[in-house]
């Protein structure tokens, strides 16, 4: 599985990325993740169609892969109740709650 490669967006003028936040750090295919002066406890990257994981950030430490039926139990490991709808605590980057299909015979 390939890793995002995360970078820090170069200084251009808000009209030359539509939709991204000059506080965000923009990954190597164009999405972002929140990045302000206080993180979510969770947050969601960009939905990416050739995977069938969602990149996650727990706490603020490394990105998880995580499959839509580990998200939930995965999150409330750490954050037992944590309410998933709470938009300050739980960061979505884009199409929230869906994850890209999964395909049998692909891992």
């Amino acid at each position: 599985m390939k890793l995002l490669q995360r970078h820090k967006k170069p200084a251009q003028p808000t009209a030359a990325t539509p939709g991204v936040r000059a506080d965000e750090v923009v990954d190597s295919e164009g999405g972002s993740f929140h990045h302000a002066a206080q993180q979510p406890l969770v947050d969601i990257a960009p939905y990416a169609s050739d995977t069938r994981y969602r990149l996650v950030r727990l706490g603020g430490g490394q990105t998880e892969p995580l499959a839509r039926e580990e998200f939930v139990p995965r999150v409330h490991q750490l954050y037992p109740e944590l309410d998933l709808d709470d938009a300050e605590l739980v960061h979505w980057a884009d199409r929230p709650w869906e994850w890209p299909p999964w395909h049998p015979g692909t891992a």
